[in-house]
């Protein structure tokens, strides 16, 4: 059984306690290209070969431990490891590069737990070369079986690890990490790229100065990352990535969490919930089979084909979903939010942006400041608030609630109740077959084939009001000041009239058999056979009663 905490823990080799002895004038090549490259001018290079086979028990783990030189792995299938190294020097002088080489040793020690190859530099306190330049390098391909564990410890130099189905733990620094078709694994890396193409199980996943891409994985995956780009595809298991500074792409996954700062994220292709938190980059979310949850500090978001609840929270970015199937909640600040294709319920918020919605199903409240509220095609009623912008609501089938100042609010074809509340805009209102109440002013008010109450409080402001034809009369009550009133009646319905004004007149081009005292500025009386309230009150505008259509 492999030790996985004691194969993490750094070992003193050869090489550390030469360091430590103070060869300061040694220079070791920290270039992962520069351990095949040929000898600088100037320098003479010595290089020799070492082959060594070694027969790997049933259980056993192979371990390898290198610096400066890279390291290539291969599962094949029967028993056997097979070790093959190239190490080279380079030096002032031919014999000064041979007789380094010979400080440089592999070693190869088997025990009842596995095999372990290690790259030792040998110390010699007389090996003094002062100023003068040396580099070398120990370059592995090693075969060995592929179900045996295995873990490999390298820096300064590139690991490739191709074929090992076992468990395998691979530690690399300094140059790139590569593994392909491998068993359950844990990758490490700092400053270089990490490649995984095809795991049959779970995986781990770690780097702190390179770009990541892993693929095809059986099982679930763990992926940190500080300063490079992520992509990861095809993972049947669960996913949890942790991003710093750099973009993250995630597609074709199970249940995903992720956070990142300082880059875009896409993600497409869940099967199952997603959450996901950036603080400084775009969002662009497509095919969610569960739910998700999306948080953003800096930057939009976009969303897509998501089956369950959406979860959406922005500070400074648009946000702009469609194809949604489940209940949504958006808020944001400073940036518009545009939705459409809603299938459940919606409540969506900005501070300081617009509200588009078209076609949403479940009931819907939308709120803003600072912004404009369009809305269409909501069969579930809707519940729209802004602070200092227009409101336009159409295609409504139940209750409409609209509320500004400072904006115009505008409303057709709504298949209930509309009320407007409005301090400083117009408001109109077309094709509305319950009733409509209003209260604006220094606006006029427009209301067009109502078909229940209509109810207008307005203050310096014109009034026009209809109501369609039905079976029965509604109470019709119109108030306003410095302005004036006029309104159409169905003829053939009967109303009480109430009208009076102060500096105007009233007509009337329906028949109005007057009772009380009647004047210029004053009328009471009835509309056919009488019925429901026709209250008419103006203080410095005319008032006309007119015969509608």
């Amino acid at each position: 059984m492999i030790d996985w905490r004691a194969s993490c823990r750094p070992g003193a080799t050869g090489l550390g306690l030469l360091l430590a002895a103070g060869l300061a004038g040694i220079f070791l090549s920290a270039t992962p290209g520069a351990v095949a490259a040929p000898a600088a001018p100037g320098q003479q290079e010595v290089s020799r070969d070492f082959q060594k086979t070694v027969t790997l028990a049933a259980g056993q783990f192979l371990r390898v431990e290198n610096k400066f030189g890279e390291v290539r792995v291969h599962g094949e299938s029967g028993r056997e490891v097979k070790i093959s190294a190239i190490i080279r020097v380079q030096a002032g002088s031919h014999e000064e590069a041979e007789a380094y080489s010979q400080k440089i040793q592999i070693e190869v020690e088997q025990s009842g737990g596995g095999l372990r190859v290690r790259t030792v530099a040998t110390e010699d306190r007389s090996w003094n070369l002062g100023k003068r330049r040396l580099s070398y390098s120990v370059n592995y391909d090693i075969a060995m079986p592929s179900e045996a564990p295995l873990e490999v410890q390298n820096s300064f130099g590139n690991s490739t690890v191709n074929g090992v189905r076992a468990r395998s733990v691979i530690d690399n620094n300094h140059g790139s990490l590569t593994a392909r078709d491998i068993g359950p694994t844990r990758l490490t890396n700092s400053f270089g790229s990490i490649e995984l193409a095809g795991a049959s199980g779970d995986v781990a996943i770690t780097d702190n100065n390179g770009n990541i891409d892993a693929r095809d994985i059986k099982g679930s995956l763990d992926l940190r990352n500080r300063f490079g780009n992520i992509t990861v595809q095809n993972v049947h298991g669960e996913v949890t990535i942790a991003g710093g500074n750099g973009n993250v792409l995630l597609s074709d996954s199970g249940t995903s969490t992720i956070s990142t700062s300082f880059g875009n994220a896409g993600v497409r292709n869940i099967r199952g919930d997603l959450t996901l938190r950036d603080n400084n980059g775009n969002i662009e979310v497509s095919t969610v089979s569960g739910s998700a949850t999306l948080a953003n500090g800096y930057g939009g978001i976009t969303i897509s084909d998501v089956k369950g609840r959406v979860d959406c929270i922005t500070n400074n970015g648009r946000v702009k979903g469609s194809g949604l199937g489940g209940a949504i909640a958006v808020r944001n600040s400073f940036g518009e939010i545009e939705l459409e294709n809603i299938a459940g319920s919606l409540e969506a918020e900005t501070s300081n942006g617009r509200l588009y919605v078209r076609d949403a199903r479940g009931g819907v409240t939308l709120r803003t400041s600072f912004g404009a509220i369009d809305a269409s095609n909501i069969p579930k009623g809707i519940r729209a608030v802004t602070g200092n912008g227009a409101i336009v609501l159409s295609d409504i089938g139940a209750d409409a609630y609209a509320k500004t100042s400072f904006g115009a609010i505008t409303a057709d074809r709504v298949n209930g109740n509309f009320i407007a509340e409005d301090s400083n805009g117009a408001v109109a209102g077309r094709n509305i077959k319950g009733d409509a109440t209003v209260t604006t002013s220094y606006s006029g008010v427009n209301l067009e084939a109502i078909g229940g109450q209509i109810t207008v409080d307005n203050q310096n402001g014109a009034i026009d009001a209809s109501a369609v034809r039905g079976n029965a009369c509604r109470d019709i009550s119109l108030k306003t000041s410095f302005s004036s009133i006029r309104v159409r009646i169905p003829d053939g319905l009967g109303y009480n009239v109430t009208a009076h004004t102060s500096f105007g007149r009233i007509t009337s081009e329906m028949p109005v058999t007057a009772t009380g005292t009647v004047g210029g500025d004053s009328l009471n009386g009835t509309i056919g056979n009488g019925g429901c309230k026709l209250q008419l009150i103006d203080n410095n505008g005319s008032i006309e009663i007119a015969k509608g259509s």
